[in-house]
């Protein structure tokens, strides 16, 4: 039997922001502060991002995908030099569809979860509930 770390319930969902307009939405009655908009904000994501050079998108689930490639996509538009990585497991069936799209090893932009991690400055973890369960039953909190 597997055991799931104790996990407190969230005090606040609210965020700081010198870039972005945040409102106030309440849902299933908790606050929770969301940014709007659109394209328009584009400009303003090198500010929002300044001071990272690597984003590593782990999974290439059903978020993995769709996640990574509108980040990246959305960075190349502003002409952002940060690079967006995906991190999966060794042999994962999923290296072929995340070079379909145009992630790959040769460009930095592919590769193997722990290297991903290690070399990136923000993670973002695209994984199925139940993988997250076993990644952090392998580590404390």
């Amino acid at each position: 039997m597997v055991s799931m770390p104790a996990i407190k319930p969230l005090t606040s969902l609210d965020f700081e922001t010198n870039i972005f307009k945040k409102e106030k939405v309440n849902l299933a009655r908790h606050d929770e502060y969301i940014v709007t908009e659109g394209r328009d904000l584009f400009p303003l994501l090198p500010d929002a991002f300044k001071g990272i050079k690597q984003i590593g998108c782990i999974g290439w689930g059903s978020q993995g995908p769709s996640q990574a490639q509108n980040l990246r996509d959305s960075l190349a538009e502003v002409k952002s030099d940060i690079v967006v990585k995906i991190g999966l497991r060794k042999g994962s069936r999923s290296f072929a569809e995340a070079r379909s799209a145009g992630f790959t090893e040769e460009n930095g932009t592919l590769g193997d979860i722990w290297e991903t991690v290690s070399g990136s400055d923000l993670v973002l973890l695209l994984i199925s509930d139940s993988a997250q369960a076993v990644i952090y039953g392998n580590f404390r909190i």
